[in-house]
């Protein structure tokens, strides 16, 4: 067998690979070449040889033979004998990344997915599994997975369940990037979110991730990376610089202003960072300062320091004389140019003085409604609340938006358009003019940081939240009172006010309970409350609340990224009681002054406990159920899902001995019995006989299933709120056994008087 070259004695194949790098090194690609073929010929099996081999052929733009040359790779790899010797490298995980790499180089997005695919069914051992060919999304890498596997055979099952499904996270970022490309934002958010639970150091893809996002325009998700970037202390000016951009695209000017004095401070003469600057001390009121910025950027332009643009360059330069305009901006006039005449100052202050006469009369008249306080009244409401937003979300300094857009929810703006040095002066001076350009900004004209023409920005609050809340309430219109929630969650002067921003998201949160929408809108909302209130005892109780019946409710509720995020959190409580740190615990961001901590955390055991039975996790559920029984075992939920899942574990036939387990899981369901029945109610017995009939029936024990069903029919004249009568349940279930055994005149008795409206 041949030795790698780096080990041979000073002979021909070592000097010309030194010979090939210095080659490359200095930019001559083609004879470096020659040199890696030669060497590869000669060691054919050095997978340091092909990485050099790629590279000279990216150098010299021949993507396609880079990517052929990874796929011979991998077709010789995937055709040969397990314990055969190969002729070529091991393809694995490495080489996949840098096959990766040249598809997305290549804008390649569909085909490079589908190799990771296949790649990855092929180390996994699972390409056998040719039911994912059908599914167009990556669930087969996610939590959605489950639902899928469970569909098929039982064989297949079985086989599946014993496969690996997780990819490095190198790869995942790669799926990711490539969705992006096909402007599938939020399948790459899913596989973007991986990173964020990742306890390496992954900072270079943290950034690579924000980058990818922001070039897309997608700048309030890019900074949620970026942000991991800038944490890590790897605050280098290329993150600075993004951090700043994204910022200044979401409307934080704070933040934005913060990154940008950071980016002078390292580079004092960064023109682009100066001009960002300026807009930034523009929106916060700094006008002094912006406008010694734009002097400073006016000077170096004017004294010919910039480079200039090409002669076949489409950009006009500013017809404006730079000392002149600034002292008309600060004598509160407009700019002109020689191209076009603008509004005079006191045309525009008319024009404002109307606008704001025609809201407030328009206000005036709503709080005239309310009083009324009937359907017609709540009509005309609801059309002069529609005018009133629609004008508000038109104003640039509240949000970036594109104006040629109609309000169907407002979609954030996205520029994506490189501005050249003029196109940012002009953007900045129109800032101060009040006028805004043609192509991507509304008009506004702000005269106060307190209110908007006559209404204080309280009254604008509630002119939002209402107008959404009466449009879900009274025209069912859901979706268009989801996007007016979510245009208020982008205006800065709501957002930050912590009190409007919980609000905001509460009722974005109740919108996505009344629409089903568990999978997008609940998951993320929740996901607020659950990071704001760590260690709460009635958010806990409230995030399960949040998922309603259903298997899309029962798929969002058992999704990985929760098992992942009450793990973390049940770590951190875990370090709290042990006084010790536990790797893979989330960062403590609960005030814990004066607090002590002595006991298990009831309700994060309990909702980590069903997460893990929601998934047929039976074994891991019992763990963390027998921690809170062993401090909690006159809670009565306790030992119910504590039984339940004794004997689901028992019917998935894995059981050493399923009849003890059964006789384990009744024991509980028992203890589960008299605590309820302590100071019950007609309810609370209802729910008892449900539950036994329930678990007899699953169990296949029809006549004890058949005696609980009908106690709870007995109560059905009992229950005075119908919400919580289960008697439907309990009819339906008792059909269905009437039926199995014959005796369908009973079934159909029961079906008339309790299904039938």
């Amino acid at each position: 067998m041949a030795e790698p070259y780096s080990q041979t004695t000073p002979k021909t194949p070592k000097y010309i690979m030194e010979r090939a790098l210095l080659y490359k090194e200095k930019g001559q690609f083609g004879r470096a070449l020659e040199g890696f073929q030669k060497v590869h010929r000669s060691f054919p099996t050095d997978s340091g040889i092909i990485k050099n081999l790629a590279s000279v052929y990216v150098e010299q733009k021949r993507l396609n033979d880079a990517i052929n040359l990874y796929m011979r790779i991998l077709d010789q790899n995937m055709k040969s004998a397990p314990k055969q010797k190969l002729s070529v490298p091991k393809f694995g995980w490495p080489e996949l990344n840098i096959l990766c790499e040249l598809y997305i180089q290549q804008h390649s997005w569909r085909i490079g997915i589908k190799v990771i695919k296949l790649v990855a069914r092929w180390i996994q051992d699972r390409t056998a599994e040719t039911w994912w060919d059908e599914v167009d999304d990556d669930s087969e890498f996610d939590s959605r997975r489950f639902p899928i596997l469970d569909s098929l055979s039982e064989p297949q099952r079985s086989i599946a369940r014993q496969k690996l499904y997780d990819i490095p996270v190198d790869i995942r970022f790669k799926i990711g990037y490539l969705r992006l490309g096909l402007e599938q934002k939020e399948e790459a958010l899913r596989h973007f979110e991986f990173l964020l639970d990742e306890q390496d150091d992954i900072a270079d893809l943290f950034f690579e991730a924000g980058k990818i996002l922001e070039a897309h325009g997608y700048h309030e998700d890019a900074l949620v990376y970026l942000s991991r970037v800038s944490m890590a202390d790897e605050n280098g000016p290329k993150v600075v610089s993004l951090l700043g951009k994204c910022y200044l695209e979401i409307g934080d000017y704070s933040s934005a202003m913060q990154a940008y004095r950071s980016s002078l401070s390292a580079d004092p003469d960064n023109i682009d960072a100066k001009l960002a600057l300026a807009e930034a001390l523009y929106h916060l009121g700094e006008v002094d300062e912006s406008l010694q910025l734009l002097r400073d950027v006016s000077t170096v332009r004017d004294t010919g320091v910039l480079q200039k643009a090409p002669e076949d360059s489409n950009t006009e330069p500013m017809e404006v004389d730079v000392e002149e305009n600034l002292s008309l901006i600060k004598s509160k006039q407009l700019m002109r140019t020689s191209r076009s005449a603008k509004l005079s100052d006191e045309e525009k202050m008319e024009l404002e003085d109307s606008a704001k006469r025609k809201v407030l009369e328009k206000y005036r008249r709503m709080q005239r409604l309310e009083a009324a306080n009937d359907e017609v009244a709540i009509a005309a409401w609801i059309q002069l609340a529609s005018q009133l937003v629609e004008m508000f979300v038109n104003v640039r300094s509240f949000f970036p938006r594109d104006k040629n857009r109609a309000f169907k929810g407002i979609v954030l703006y996205r520029r994506k358009k490189q501005m050249g040095l003029d196109e940012k002066l002009a953007r900045v001076y129109n800032l101060y003019d009040g006028i805004v350009s043609d192509e991507s900004y509304a008009r506004s004209f702000l005269t106060s940081t307190t209110e908007y023409r006559g209404l204080s920005y309280d009254d604008w609050f509630k002119i939002f939240v209402q107008y959404a809340i009466l449009l879900a309430k009274y025209d069912k219109n859901y979706e268009d009172a989801s996007q007016v929630i979510e245009v208020a969650m982008e205006v800065s002067v709501f957002i930050q006010d912590k009190t409007k921003e919980t609000t905001l998201k509460m009722v974005s949160l109740i919108f996505g309970v009344l629409r089903g929408d568990s999978g997008n809108s609940v998951m993320t909302n929740v996901r607020y409350f659950l990071t704001a209130n760590q260690f709460s005892h009635y958010i806990y109780k409230f995030f399960m609340c949040c998922f309603s019946s259903g298997v899309e409710a029962w798929e969002t509720f058992t999704n990985y990224n929760h098992q992942k995020f009450f793990l973390r959190q049940l770590k951190t409580y875990d370090s709290i009681i042990t006084k010790k740190k536990i790797t893979g615990m989330a960062t403590i961001s609960a005030d814990l002054s004066g607090t002590n901590f002595s006991r298990e955390h009831l309700e994060l055991l309990y909702v980590y406990a069903n997460l893990l039975g929601g998934t047929r996790s039976y074994v891991s559920s019992i763990v963390y159920l027998n921690r809170a029984y062993k401090e909690y075992n006159q809670d009565p939920m306790v030992c119910l899902v504590l039984g339940l899942a004794h004997v689901h574990r028992a019917m998935q036939r894995l059981s050493t001995n399923r009849h003890i387990q059964i006789l384990q899981g009744l024991s509980y369901l028992l203890e589960y019995q008299q605590l309820k029945e302590k100071s019950s109610t007609v309810y609370d017995v209802q729910e008892i006989n449900y539950n036994f009939g329930r678990l007899f029936h699953m169990l296949g024990l029809l006549s004890e299933a058949v005696e609980f069903y009908e106690k709870v029919l007995k109560m059905h004249k009992q229950i005075d709120d119908k919400n919580y009568d289960l008697s439907v349940e309990a009819a339906y279930n008792l059909s269905l056994i009437y039926n199995i055994n014959g005796n369908s005149k009973l079934a159909s008795d029961l079906i008339e008087k309790y299904l039938t409206i």
